[in-house]
């Protein structure tokens, strides 16, 4: 049976993991933003945020999704 420091282990290496990939979707989101701007494209896309909500499993996956996909909105904004 596994302690709580190497379940907090564990859970620190996919949290740096998260951050990474998280600072590439950041980067590419960027990119999207810069490209609906010079093709006057509407920042959101309910239909392609509904597609990724769809894929979430359970409330707790939804929710992060969520701000994740509020914070991208502002990034593009």
């Amino acid at each position: 049976m596994a302690d709580i420091e190497s379940i907090r282990a564990e859970i620190d290496n996919i949290d740096e993991k998260l951050r990474s990939l998280l600072e590439q979707r950041r980067k590419k989101v960027e990119a999207v933003g810069e490209l609906k701007k010079i093709s006057a494209k509407e920042i959101r896309d309910l239909h392609r945020e509904e597609k990724i909500l769809k894929k979430c499993d359970h409330k707790y996956e939804r929710e992060i999704f969520k701000v994740i996909l509020s914070e991208s909105r502002k990034l593009q904004s």
